[in-house]
């Protein structure tokens, strides 16, 4: 799909598994009916197997390198997202070594972090919304890396030499994780790839109509089977690379959301 279309429309993502099947379909029965129309109009139909497997295993390799990419784009995320969580608990329960006035506005400011990152990719509608949130979450984080470093020279004497070795190196790790998160939602392949594999897909399924009825070798069961498979691998690809726009929420977000369910109990 071409770029300008995603980026004005976020919300297209969520329908790319059914427009690759579409077009799979499609061409399928366009080969098939360019292969019985053959067939009808002339004597010697031959179809070149040797081309014909070339094409599908450039298919293959197309369709497992977009699969790789994705689980690992996936894995990335997931991975950054459980760091987000365990970093912010973690500076969280260290705030008690910093008075308890700036214990108080640090945790405030924490606890807004978390909702901004837990709401960031929600209505989002447009790239221009995602940057927008990812600007907020940024500029919180510059706040309370501040508010931290402020407050752990305010510390009381007897908890400063804590606060600067426990607390100063956790939010070195909190900061680090969330920037990760945030170079990692803008993360994601050329959409070139993903336009080359819908080509090479379609290709192979006009090949493979075309096959079918120039070889006479109609077996709907099987085809239905093997659309069905590739739309599932479809689904399976984009749920990875689009996760925000295809995954369930709390499955994705359930270590944020277990955090945030916490630090509610945290003094």
């Amino acid at each position: 799909m071409p770029n300008y279309l995603v980026q004005s429309h976020l919300s297209i993502i969520k329908y790319a598994p059914m427009i690759f099947l579409l077009s799979i379909i499609f061409f399928l029965l366009l080969g098939w009916l360019y292969g019985r129309y053959r067939i009808r109009t002339s004597k010697d139909v031959i179809v070149r197997d040797s081309l014909a497997t070339a094409i599908f295993g450039l298919s293959a390799l197309v369709l497992g390198f977009t699969f790789s990419s994705a689980n690992d784009h996936f894995n990335q995320r997931i991975n950054t997202a459980s760091l987000e969580a365990a970093s912010i608990e973690r500076v969280y329960k260290s705030t008690k070594y910093l008075r308890p006035a700036d214990q108080a506005l640090v945790q405030k400011s924490l606890r807004e972090i978390l909702h901004t990152r837990l709401t960031t990719y929600e209505h989002v509608e447009v790239i221009d919304d995602l940057n927008r949130n990812l600007d907020v979450l940024a500029t919180q984080l510059d706040n309370v890396n501040e508010e931290i470093l402020s407050s752990i020279q305010k510390a009381p004497s007897a908890n400063r030499d804590l606060a600067e070795k426990v607390l100063g190196t956790q939010l070195e790790e909190l900061i680090g994780s969330f920037h990760a998160g945030l170079l990692h939602s803008k993360s994601h392949p050329p959409a070139i790839i993903d336009q080359f594999l819908l080509v090479l897909l379609c290709v192979g399924a006009l090949l493979s109509g075309y096959a079918m009825a120039v070889q006479k070798e109609e077996d709907w069961f099987l085809t239905i089977l093997y659309v069905g498979l590739m739309g599932f691998a479809l689904f399976v690809i984009f749920s990875l690379e689009f996760p925000n726009q295809l995954s369930s929420y709390d499955a994705l977000n359930s270590e944020l959301l277990k955090v945030q369910e916490r630090i509610r109990f945290i003094n």
